[in-house]
């Protein structure tokens, strides 16, 4: 099925654009073309797409900013849905029970600036993350200051809104929920919302905190090029973070094509310009395996690697 931009399907009541390029919505951007790309606004809207993308038999991928995540340089031969545009401003705190509530299109930013302004804390960690509430939900996102110390959504989660690929919205409780490193049984469902238990904190205490995260991300992180966050996760029990693993085996700086290892920080890999996804793709190879030729140590890493896929002809 061939649709100009912007054009409509019969009975679906959003317009779709037609060869997207999503490295527009990737923060290293890279990537080739999606087929087709929707932004809804609802889940009315969503659950139309839902049912389009069933009876094109096409694969459906869901994105929030595109900020862990690495597209293919051949594309997405399916429909891409960005959750950019769904409920970007749609937050419930329930001050009895401490919790906020959040749709999934929610930033990060702003979900932790609501909670402070409502004298609640504990989500603080998640405000310099460029995401959304979705894309962290499916992630488990999570960043830490402080050495040693994990800090993840999902231990903040109670509730899970989402819509199944038959269009069935359903809330997950959090016993239903699998929480892991960067890793959730969330994939394969569209995350609609999602509802955290914090607690009672100063204002000024959480402002301070938020301050804090931003200036230490500042400080470690390369911030000069285009990136997708950290590559690798931190292996448990190695000698050492993924990035100083990478610096001992001489690869800070190293480049291929467009791409290279950040000089300041190991476990970002930068796009210092027209860098492709197998340029990226090629420094994770190399890093893998001269950590695992030195250490051991086998990298596993903590972006989403979408891969190239075909559709039923």
């Amino acid at each position: 099925m061939s649709l100009p931009v912007g054009s409509k399907v019969p009975g679906l009541k959003i317009p779709l654009r037609f060869d997207v390029p999503l490295s527009r919505y990737s923060t290293i951007q890279i990537g080739g073309n999606a087929k087709f790309f929707s932004e809804p606004k609802s889940i009315e809207e969503l659950q139309g797409l839902l049912e389009f993308a069933r009876e094109s038999d096409l694969p459906i991928l869901g994105i929030g900013k595109g900020s862990n995540i690495l597209f293919p340089d051949d594309g997405f031969p399916g429909l891409v849905i960005t959750f950019i545009h769904f409920e970007p401003n749609k937050i419930v705190i329930d001050q009895d029970r401490e919790t906020v509530t959040a749709s999934s299109g929610v930033s990060l930013y702003r979900l932790a600036l609501a909670s402070r302004d409502a004298g609640l804390g504990g989500a603080e960690f998640l405000s310099h993350i460029p995401g959304t509430v979705g894309g962290a939900l499916v992630m488990n996102a999570g960043f830490s200051r402080f050495p040693g110390k994990k800090m993840e959504i999902g231990e903040l989660v109670e509730e899970v809104t989402v819509l199944t690929p038959e269009g069935e919205i359903k809330n997950l409780s959090q016993g239903e929920l699998e929480w892991d490193y960067r890793k959730t049984n969330l994939d394969g469902l569209i995350v609609l919302a999602g509802r955290l238990k914090l607690h009672r904190a100063p204002t000024e205490a959480v402002t301070k905190e938020i301050q804090e995260s931003f200036s230490y991300r500042n400080r470690v992180q390369d911030l000069r090029y285009p990136s997708a966050g950290s590559v690798f996760k931190n292996p448990a029990g190695a000698q050492g973070s993924s990035g100083q693993l990478i610096e001992k085996v001489g690869l800070k700086g190293k480049k291929i094509g467009g791409a290279m290892i950040s000089d300041k920080h190991a476990n970002f890999i930068v796009n210092t310009g027209g860098a492709r996804a197998s340029d990226v793709l090629d420094l994770i190879s190399l890093v893998q395996e001269k950590v695992l030729e030195a250490f051991g140590v086998h990298l596993e890493p903590e972006i989403r690697i979408i891969q190239n896929i075909s559709i039923p002809k």
